[in-house]
């Protein structure tokens, strides 16, 4: 590969932002695959656990909106998974009124949920550990300065919202 083109293929040409794009993803989600796989004998989804971390992340009733802008998933995407939420009992509404948004908390059972998600929580650690203290540094630096890039070309939302950004190192 030269410093301008990677090739997939025979007559596959790609650009150094496609590669990176394609190389990112795919690590991702080989990541996620192991995640998903240890979290499997709590009973507990990616998908729930990230909203059930949020919710006890920002320490205080959450709305919707701030809930999709951590998941950076879209308003009535995170809604509707809310409501399923609430009906199985991981969340509950407080503070309902016209004047303030609908905000969330997190129930004694959905904090019991959480806590068997994160009982066995080594797998992303185990992968990062092969980097060394300066590469993970670097790798970071590099992935802060393309999401602030991809945030400014139009991103969903902005990365977190102001509490749960100090308590991230952002």
């Amino acid at each position: 590969m030269n410093e301008s083109e990677g090739k997939l293929g025979p007559d596959v040409t790609v650009s150094d932002g496609q590669y990176l794009f394609t190389l990112l993803g795919t690590t991702f989600n080989a990541i996620m695959s192991a995640r998903k796989k240890e979290m499997e004998p709590s009973g507990v989804s990616m998908t729930r656990s990230e909203v059930l971390w949020a919710l006890k992340a920002m320490g205080r009733p959450t709305t919707v909106a701030e809930i999709a802008q951590i998941m950076s998933r879209d308003y009535q995407t995170t809604s509707q998974l809310l409501k399923r939420m609430e009906k199985e009992g991981y969340i509950a509404r407080c503070g309902s009124s016209k004047r303030s948004p609908l905000a969330l908390v997190l129930t004694p059972v959905g904090d019991e949920a959480l806590q068997r998600s994160l009982e066995r929580n080594e797998v992303i650690d185990e992968i990062v550990a092969c980097l060394s203290p300066e590469e993970r540094d670097g790798l970071a630096a590099c992935l802060e300065k393309v999401r602030e890039k991809a945030v400014a070309k139009g991103a969903l939302y902005s990365p977190f919202p102001a509490p749960l950004a100090s308590k991230l190192r952002m």
